[in-house]
């Protein structure tokens, strides 16, 4: 049975090293750049094409989420690096790219008996009148997949696209058992 993965989001670190960033000046040259140091710490920007969004932090340390491939994550981080040269912020050296994080949806072809699999298994959590999904953590790779009575599932912690692929066959497998 073939297990579906599509990813959902992408988290990375970035960081420009020995560098700092003036955000007043940042947010001002970033179109459509948010900066309200009263509410959070750093320069909240939203890239288009491809869609990613940036936490920007004076020490020269970015977030970047909701890509939804490294490809485009690495796209907007290059398109991002390119505008904050062009607005003369000054960026000494390329960013060192670090994923922190992929969420990715996982479809396991059939349903699952959630009951049963939280008896079975101690690496699960699985409280129905709280959440409807069961948690069941994997530790290599290390992964937590969401499973549902539907046979969906969520899969977070994965540090690359091959550990997604991974922890979903894995999980199957393991189930098929049971």
């Amino acid at each position: 049975m073939e297990v579906k993965t599509k990813i959902q989001n992408i988290v990375l670190s970035v960081t420009y090293e020995d560098t700092e960033f003036n955000l007043e000046k940042l947010a001002r040259s970033l179109d459509g750049a948010v900066y309200d140091p009263e509410s959070f710490p750093g320069v909240v920007y939203k890239a288009e094409n491809p869609r990613a969004s940036f936490l920007i932090f004076a020490s020269g340390k970015m977030n970047c989420v909701g890509a939804r491939s490294m490809k485009d994550a690495n796209q907007a981080i290059r398109k991002l690096t390119r505008k904050l040269r062009e607005a003369h912020i000054k960026v000494k050296t390329e960013p060192k790219i670090k994923v922190q994080n992929i969420v990715a949806s996982v479809d396991f072809g059939r349903k699952f008996d959630l009951e049963h699999i939280a008896r079975s298994f101690e690496n699960t959590e699985y409280e129905p009148e709280v959440f409807p999904g069961l948690v069941f953590r994997l530790y290599d790779p290390k992964a937590v997949l969401l499973l549902f009575v539907s046979g969906k599932g969520v899969c977070a912690g994965a540090k690359s696209m091959k550990d997604v692929k991974r922890a979903a066959q894995k999980t199957s497998k393991i189930l098929h058992r049971h």
